[in-house]
């Protein structure tokens, strides 16, 4: 584990740099998908940064590729706040018995309450409320950069076999948002 073969101030600022972005990736996804039938020219003058992430992301199937690359986004981020913030090898927190510390500590109960409470859902509740102002910012666009990246990069193309797959066993084909590709496109 990170926390317990380096140097305490860079597990320190990994968890909270990681806890940080994870708040971006989260809240951007909720705004972007919130935002997906608002008509963009309502806030093209009031917010310039939160319209560009919705031109970049509304087009098309750029909103499926853009979730898929955030997924893998947030498990690279969740593992390394599992990582950096995990518990080194008999702790003792505050005289706690032994019990409270094997179902919070050694568990992990304790880093997925964290994660969970501090890294996603109050991001995604104030992107719920306030999608605009949430994505408004570079460090928005650049997370929807980073998480397209990942999708353009290939990484995660298998899923796209699965979905197709799944959608022949159901019965359902899959339709795609984007218009045909010509040329080298295809």
């Amino acid at each position: 584990k990170l926390s317990s073969e380096v140097h305490p101030a860079l597990a320190f600022f990994a968890l909270w740099g990681a806890v940080g972005w994870l708040t971006m990736i989260e809240g951007g996804q909720g705004s972007l998908v919130g935002l997906a039938p608002v008509n963009r020219d309502l806030y093209k003058d009031s917010h310039k940064i939160a319209y560009k992430c919705s031109n970049i992301c509304h087009k098309g199937d750029s909103l499926d590729r853009y979730l898929l690359g955030r997924q893998f986004m947030v498990v690279m981020v969740v593992f390394t706040v599992n990582m950096s913030g995990g518990p080194l090898e008999g702790a003792e927190v505050w005289g706690f018995p032994q019990v409270i510390l094997n179902i919070f500590l050694t568990s992990g109960l304790a880093m997925i309450l964290f994660t969970c409470m501090v890294g996603q859902l109050n991001s995604q509740v104030n992107a719920s409320h306030h999608m605009l102002d949430y994505l408004d910012n570079y460090f928005g666009l650049f997370t929807l950069w980073v998480a397209n990246a990942i999708e353009f990069s290939g990484l995660l193309h298998s899923s796209y076999v699965i979905q197709l797959l799944v959608g022949l066993l159901a019965g359902q084909p899959i339709e795609s948002n984007d218009e045909p590709r010509t040329g080298i496109e295809t």
